[in-house]
């Protein structure tokens, strides 16, 4: 590598799963090559992320699972064959790994390039996540520079003295369109029923059963109206045992793991987001896009997101009465719900573009590496 390049780390979902941090790297690659910057990810464990990398052109290296340890050695090689001026990692253990390397001794790519995290959002619930997340932060000590996922956590990181730490919201490829039929086709749900979308990891902290929740009471209230359940993740077979048990498997439509979901969710009504813990999730952001109303916790990124009563109503985490009551009042009042859908457009448009992701990055990259980071800013606008 001979101009700008970078070098991105991730251990991605596992097979058949993939994560809002996965996607992030791919949309902010594409910018990063498209400004002429030299891009290879390196990710851990699931060569499946390697064929979506390079269905949108994106070099990569795949490494087995074969431990952390091997993992790191195959970033060393890659570091001394390529000298990347930044190096970029995005997550728990590609933090840990880049850590490793910058300390290793006898390195002169890995001590001269920059090295960049981004804190996508931690988790704290059970003590090996709390364990890991002690770790991580420790390991942002050695980083030039730390991009956050939430304006809070930024906030929070800077009074605990970390460097240069910058909030930059997730960015998102513009969608290609869609129409309520290829919604139908697609899911199987009516046509013209009212339709409220979960977009994400079947997991823990995101609180499926929330949406699950209140999916059975308003299918009990209304015949108008269905869900989708986009996404897939270890909590997958749970949610869909609970769904026949309650007899909803016609109301409720599980999609699994989709690569179309912007085109999926302009065909919908009303975006739901329950989690306890977040970033800033890009699931919302594309619902914003598509012109839909979000109902949303109050955690993480969400709030700088999410306006209450602006592009969306915002209710308190684990509250099931609030995200029912919220849902309820959206598809009781149809054109509420397009006014503030079409703010969240107008808010995605003006704010929350891939190339404006990029571009505040770029700037991080040039304080980070100095003078060794040669791309001016207007070339990644």
């Amino acid at each position: 590598m001979t101009g700008p390049s970078v070098l991105h780390l991730i251990r991605p979902q596992p097979p058949g799963e993939v994560g809002g941090a996965d996607l992030h790297i791919a949309d902010l690659a594409e910018e990063q090559i498209r400004s002429g910057v030299e891009v290879v990810v390196c990710h851990y464990g699931n060569p499946e992320y390697g064929e979506l990398l390079r269905s949108r052109g994106i070099a990569n290296l795949h490494v087995e699972t074969r431990g952390l340890r091997w993992w790191l050695r195959s970033v060393r090689r890659q570091v001394r064959a390529d000298r990347p001026v930044v190096i970029h990692s995005h997550g728990y253990e590609s933090d840990y790994v880049a850590t490793a390397l910058r300390l290793l001794p006898g390195d002169s790519g890995a001590r001269n390039a920059a090295f960049v995290i981004s804190s996508h959002g931690f988790i704290r619930t059970g003590v090996k996540l709390r364990a890991m997340t002690l770790l991580n932060e420790r390991c942002l000590r050695s980083a030039a520079a730390i991009i956050t996922a939430s304006e809070p956590e930024a906030r929070r990181l800077e009074r605990a003295g970390y460097p240069d730490v910058q909030y930059v919201a997730n960015g998102v490829r513009k969608a290609t369109g869609s129409d309520r039929g290829h919604v139908a086709e697609q899911t199987a749900l009516p046509e013209h029923d009212a339709k409220v979308a979960y977009v994400g990891r079947l997991s823990p902290e995101k609180r499926p059963d929330l949406f699950l929740d209140l999916a059975a009471t308003l299918a009990g209230e209304r015949a108008d109206v269905s869900f989708a359940v986009i996404g897939t993740g270890p909590l997958l077979a749970e949610c869909r045992a609970a769904v026949e048990e309650r007899g909803l498997s016609e109301r409720i439509r599980f999609t699994g793991l989709r690569r179309d979901v912007p085109e999926l969710l302009a065909g919908m009504d009303i975006l739901v987001s329950c989690s306890d813990t977040e970033g800033t999730p890009r699931a919302v952001v594309e619902g914003m896009a598509a012109g839909l109303p979000v109902v949303a916790t109050r955690v993480g990124g969400l709030p700088d997101l999410v306006g209450h009563e602006v592009n969306g109503l915002l209710v308190d985490p684990g509250s099931g009465s609030q995200l029912l009551d919220s849902v309820r009042l959206l598809l009781d009042d149809p054109d509420r719900a397009r006014d503030l859908g079409a703010a969240g457009r107008r808010r995605a448009q003006e704010r929350f573009g891939a190339a404006d992701m990029w571009a505040e990055v770029n700037r991080v990259y040039g304080r980070a590496a100095s003078a060794a980071w040669a791309l001016p800013s207007e070339h990644a606008s």
